[in-house]
This record gives C-alpha cells, sequence and structure tokens, in this order.
C-alpha cells in the first residue's frame, strides 16, 4: 500500500480481516458440499474451480459468484464464448457458445458497449488501421494485431439515445425526427444555439433586402436556413411555423433598427 498513511493501512487491514472472517464459513459450506464453482481471469476466460493447465500460480482470477452452481451448459449460456475450453471441453458445441453469454450482454447493455470483435472492413491506408463494426455500425474502431476490433461503444444504441435526447431534453435542439440539426454548414446542438441561428439569419436577410446592391441569392439563402431552425423551434415547442414567426418577431424587428 505504497503512499498510503500508516492510519489508512490499518484500515485497510481491519477491512481484510473483516472479509475473511466473513468469507470463512461460507468457504467451509462449499467444502462440505462441493458445488460447483467458476473463476474469471481478468481480461480471459472462465475456469471451473481447481487449476487449470492453461493457468499459472500466479494468474490472477475471480470467484464468478453468478456461476456458482451452475452446469456446463448453464455457465457457457451465461458466459459464452468467455468459457475455458480446457475446463469445458464440450463448450465449443453448446448453442450459448456462439455468443459472448447473456450476462457480458447485459453488462454491455448497461455500459453502452459493442461486443462484436470482428471488422466489416479494415481501413490500411494509416499506421494504425482502423475498421467497421457491421454489428453496431461503429467507424474508425481501432483493430488489433490479430485482425479484431477494439472496445467501442454501440454507435447505433448510442446514436438512438442522442436522437431521443434531441427531442426529449429541453436544452438540446435537433429536427423534428430528432437527428442533428445542420444548417449552413454549422450544427446547432442545444436550443439557445438554434434561435440566435435563427434571429441572425432573418437579420441577415431582412438588413441585405434594404440595401440596394442586395444579393438574391444570400437573401434566399438565410430565409432557407430560417426556414430549417423555425421548423426545428416549432417540433420543440410542439407549435405551428407560423407561431414560431411571431415568437421571435420581436427579436428580429429589434436587431434591424440596430443595423439601419
Amino acid at each position: 500500500m505504497e503512499g498510503a498513511s500508516q492510519e489508512q493501512q490499518d484500515e485497510a487491514r481491519r477491512e481484510v480481516d473483516r472479509l475473511a472472517g466473513e468469507a470463512a464459513p461460507l468457504e467451509v459450506a462449499y467444502q462440505q458440499r462441493r458445488w460447483p464453482r467458476w473463476w474469471f481471469v481478468p481480461g480471459g476466460h472462465l475456469h471451473r474451480e481447481g487449476q487449470c493447465s492453461t493457468l499459472y500460480q500466479s494468474t490472477q482470477r475471480n470467484l464468478a459468484p453468478k456461476a456458482s452452481g451452475l452446469d456446463d451448459a448453464g455457465v457457457v449460456e451465461l458466459y459464452g464464448w468467455h468459457v475455458c475450453t480446457v475446463c469445458v471441453p464440450d463448450a465449443p458445441v453448446l448453442e450459448g457458445f456462439r455468443s459472448p453469454g447473456s450476462e457480458a450482454q447485459a453488462e454491455a447493455d448497461a455500459s453502452g458497449d459493442c461486443l462484436n470483435t470482428l471488422p466489416k472492413t479494415v481501413n490500411r491506408r494509416y499506421h494504425t488501421p482502423f475498421g467497421e463494426c457491421g454489428e453496431c455500425g461503429a467507424t474508425g474502431v481501432a483493430v488489433t494485431s490479430r485482425g479484431n476490433l477494439r472496445k467501442h461503444k454501440h454507435q447505433r444504441r448510442a446514436d438512438d439515445a442522442a436522437r431521443v435526447a434531441r427531442i426529449e431534453d429541453p436544452k438540446l435542439i435537433g429536427t423534428p425526427t430528432g437527428e442533428e440539426l445542420r444548417v449552413g454548414g454549422d450544427t446547432l446542438r442545444t436550443l439557445r444555439t438554434a434561435e440566435i441561428k435563427y434571429v441572425d439569419e432573418l437579420v441577415l436577410a431582412g438588413s441585405s433586402e434594404a440595401r440596394p446592391d442586395s444579393n438574391p441569392t444570400f437573401i434566399s439563402e438565410r430565409r432557407a436556413n430560417a426556414a430549417v431552425i423555425a421548423e426545428a423551434l416549432a417540433a420543440k415547442f410542439k407549435c405551428s411555423v407560423d407561431e414560431i414567426t411571431e415568437r421571435y418577431a420581436a427579436r428580429v424587428a429589434k436587431k434591424l433598427r440596430e443595423y439601419a
């Protein structure tokens, strides 16, 4: 416990002793009944109770409580291809072995990760190859030397969550269907930004119309941008585009007077 104070070290030792005391009667019960127990190697596989020939004495392993008492078929259903095939030689022919397992899937769903490791395509034009995930649609995912995708977020779920947020979060803005609101080369992410952009586009169009050398194309583009934003604002406020025009008319008029 390098860097810890003496008080912290003493507290840690007391906690270890307390946990060891709680574990002792449970270990006695196991020795008496000997139900199936399984151990997970961090970053590795799930192994049966006992010394697997693929492990070293120094290999770190953690007891997997959710697998306690399960037979081979049950543990493969829960942990899929993470089960050691030395400990469970029949694992590859069991149905659950074709997936990462229900437990891993539940953890991935909670964390937002994608479990797929097989790239749909790989771009090797750069020093570090990048791949596309055919499962979730993520792109630019680093590829290992073995050709597998590294851990990455489930892009499709992330996109769906972002779309819902743009619709439901009162501070965010998107198109009426929740996609990113892109106007004139800019991506408007917040309601406040969209309101400012809407007013500015109408002011630019109105002030240009007042000049003798006005550019019709410029004016048309500004009003088209404002129309796109107005639709997004109308969807956000659950009103009509005409009501949006009326809502911001005073702001537009005030800024036009400042430009005059």
